[in-house]
Parts: structure tokens; C-alpha cells; sequence
């Protein structure tokens, strides 16, 4: 089975551990779910297939020769070995270490996972998790732990339903809403802003309304029978307006709402004194 965060199991394993022991303690730490020996051994496996034996020697006597890096780069793991002391990069200490920050939040944890098992754009998740949480999370830290820590692309259906028994109900309930409901559903499931629902909006704005009619007829006045006639006509508008976007003709209906403003926004031209004059003067009674 494959698991979300299988780079980073790569990344342990070029690390020198081939033991699911030692590999385990290094994933308990950072916050991560136990593997096997199955799932860690297909890695040891890509080492003897695409490296060098000097290179596999370099990895157990975790003494590191200038081209260990390009090597490390064939093998997607690059960035994490770039935060390495040894290899005294800054710039990716400190994005990897703005990463690490992730595990020390569970629900921040969780929340990107599905957002990421449900594909959103990553700039819309840095916005959106940056807003709940205050942290700094850019698209380059999110693209990072995506890679290493959540790829969802890696994963099988397959691996997903084994997965998923390891999880917590709460955490199993987030991930399943993210897999199988709208983005909508799943940001109102995490308490993220979230759009409106036009549906349910219109539908209350037609009951509303329709009630509104009724108790004006039901007084029987002039003046109420004719608010009465508005308010039926507004309920006629609502219920096409609501019947269009409850069949799915959601183009259509933003493009008649658009229409409607246009022609509200349009300007009429108004006759000038000449033009009203000489109207009135044809329109007046003839003397007899």
C-alpha cells in the first residue's frame, strides 16, 4: 500500500534507515502514521534499480560525495536533503522548517489534508488557511508538503480504503466528505468561509414572498389587493428564477440575472421642450 506521505518514506530510507523500526520512530515524531516493511522495502528496491553502488555505499556510511545531491534529485527527494545542516542551504531550511510547523497543529494538519484530497487550487488553500489559522503558509511551503507529506495523486482507491482504517472517525469523516461532496460541503464541514447557496436562498425569498401575497389578498382593500398583484408577480419571477437553477441551467440564469441589471442600468432618453411641445399640441383636443 502506498501511503500519502511515500516521499518522505523515500526521504527516510536515503537517509540510511532500512529498518520499519527506525523508519517508524522518525514518522511517530513527526506526527505521521506507522508503515510496514512491505511499504518501506519497494524504495530499498528503487536504490539497487537507479543508483550507483558507490552512491547506496555513500547512503550507509552517510558520508555524502558532491553528486549525492543530483542523485537525490532522480529520486524527488532533493529539497529535504537541500534543508539538510550538512548541505547549508537557508532558503530551504527555512521553508522545510515552515513546513514541519503543520504536524504541531492537528486540525490545521487535517484541514490542508482535505483540502488537498479535494484538489483546490493551492492558492486558494494558503489563503484560506492562512484566514483560519494565522500562519504563514505560502504556495511554495504548501506545494512542499503536498509533495512530501500529502500527495493524494500517489494514492489508489485502493490505498485510500487501507488508509483510511488507520484513521480517527473524526479524521476517517473529513477525508471521506472530502472524496465524495462538493468543495462547499467540505469548507462548511471545516468551518471555512464558504459561498452562499443560491438554491436555498432563492427558495426562501419565494416563500416569503408567496406568504406575503397571501395575507394581502386575504385583506381584500384596494390598496392591499394591488401590493397583493406586486408581490404574486414576484413570486412568478422567483419560482422561474429557482426552477432554472434548480435544474442545473445555472449559465442561463446568471445570464438572465445580467440582462435584468443591464436593463435596469440603461439610460432612457427623456423628449426635449420642442419635441413634448409639439406631441401635446397634436394629442390636444381640436376646438369645434
Amino acid at each position: 500500500m502506498t501511503v500519502p506521505y511515500d516521499l518522505y518514506v523515500r526521504y527516510l530510507a536515503t537517509c540510511g534507515s532500512d529498518d520499519v523500526k527506525e523508519v517508524n520512530k522518525h514518522l511517530e515524531k513527526t506526527g505521521l502514521r506507522p508503515i510496514t516493511q512491505a511499504e518501506l522495502d519497494p524504495h530499498w528496491e528503487l536504490f539497487g534499480n537507479i543508483l550507483p553502488q558507490r552512491v547506496i555505499e555513500s547512503i550507509g556510511r552517510k558520508s555524502y560525495t558532491p553528486e549525492f545531491l543530483k542523485h537525490m534529485k532522480v529520486l524527488e527527494v532533493e529539497e529535504l536533503w537541500r534543508a539538510d545542516p550538512k548541505f547549508k542551504d537557508k532558503n530551504a531550511q527555512s521553508a522545510v522548517k515552515q513546513v514541519y510547523e503543520v504536524f504541531q497543529d492537528a486540525q490545521l494538519r487535517i484541514t490542508l489534508n482535505a483540502l488537498l484530497i479535494k484538489r483546490l487550487k493551492i492558492e486558494e488553500i494558503s489563503r484560506l488557511v492562512i484566514t483560519k489559522f494565522s500562519i504563514h503558509l505560502t504556495e511554495k511551503h504548501i506545494d512542499l508538503y503536498e509533495r512530501f507529506f500529502w500527495n493524494s495523486r500517489r494514492m489508489t482507491r485502493g490505498d485510500w480504503r487501507e488508509y483510511l482504517k488507520r484513521c480517527g472517525d473524526k479524521e476517517k469523516k473529513i477525508y471521506f466528505t472530502a472524496m465524495t461532496e462538493p468543495p462547499e460541503v467540505l469548507k462548511t464541514e471545516l468551518d471555512l468561509p464558504s459561498l452562499a447557496n443560491v438554491g436555498d436562498s432563492l427558495q426562501w425569498l419565494f416563500t416569503k414572498s408567496f406568504l406575503k401575497a397571501r395575507a394581502l389578498m386575504d385583506i381584500g382593500t384596494p390598496e392591499a389587493d394591488r401590493s397583493a398583484v406586486m408581490w404574486s408577480d414576484q413570486v412568478v419571477k422567483l419560482a422561474d428564477k429557482y426552477e432554472k437553477y434548480r435544474s442545473g441551467d445555472q449559465n442561463d440564469f446568471g445570464k438572465t440575472l445580467q440582462l435584468e441589471f443591464d436593463f435596469i442600468d440603461e439610460k432612457f432618453d427623456t423628449p426635449d421642450d420642442e419635441t413634448y411641445n409639439e406631441v401635446a399640441k397634436k394629442a390636444a383636443p381640436k376646438e369645434s
